[in-house]
């Protein structure tokens, strides 16, 4: 999978700006490793804190998009309780540090990583409930853009949304529903998931937590 996933970076204009592609994937490592990336992402963008999203092996199209988009503040979203302040703000102050060569060799590093481990839940989904989310994923219509277990995006520029954290997937739908997220490619998903409510998106994403990328 990584290979496949190298080849398809090395032939998407994200990196046509960038030196050699292993230089780039060198880089990048330096860059998220020195400017607080890694505080919030984990180690190699694989073992997220609290809500925020595991990075390592996201498509770097979809990758590079939203780091621009946080950087030009178009990218808000909802507010973070623990601090008052949206979920993005630690990385919107930080990006006037990152050059574009920087953004474009970190995504390079980020999408060539192994995809983070499914999360462990607690209490784990019985089969039941991961196969009712699975149908209310079909249903909307989800597969159609994300693949369908979440896991084969038909865009570039659509994220991979399996193996993803639990709490994060249900902000993320949750802000794109209520319109507090805006940003790039998510206006599209207003019509589908505006279908959904609560306790939808809460299954959806369990379901989607416990699908392992790494078994493909």
């Amino acid at each position: 999978m990584r290979s496949a996933l190298t080849a398809l970076i090395l032939g998407t204009a994200v990196l046509s700006a960038a030196p050699a592609f292993s230089d780039a994937v060198k880089d990048g490592k330096r860059v998220y490793m020195t400017k607080t990336c890694m505080a919030c992402h984990g180690r190699n963008g694989a073992k997220p804190i609290a809500t925020y999203p595991a990075l390592a092996g996201q498509n770097p199209a979809y990758l590079l998009t939203q780091l621009k988009a946080i950087r030009d503040g178009k990218r808000v979203g909802s507010v973070d309780p623990e601090t008052g302040h949206t979920f993005v703000q630690g990385m919107a102050d930080i990006m006037h540090l990152l050059s574009e060569d920087d953004l474009k060799n970190v995504v390079a590093y980020l999408a060539v990583q192994d995809p983070a481990k499914p999360e462990v839940l607690d209490p784990a989904p019985t089969e039941d409930e991961l196969a009712a989310a699975a149908k209310i994923y079909k249903k909307l219509g989800c597969r159609s853009c994300h693949g369908k277990e979440g896991d084969k995006p038909s865009n570039k520029a659509y994220p991979y949304i399996a193996g993803l954290d639990r709490e994060y997937l249900i902000r993320a739908m949750t802000e794109i529903r209520d319109k507090t997220r805006t940003s790039g490619k998510s206006k599209m998903m207003f019509g589908t998931i505006k279908r959904a409510d609560d306790d939808q998106i809460a299954a959806m994403a369990t379901w989607l937590s416990q699908i392992d990328r790494n078994a493909e």
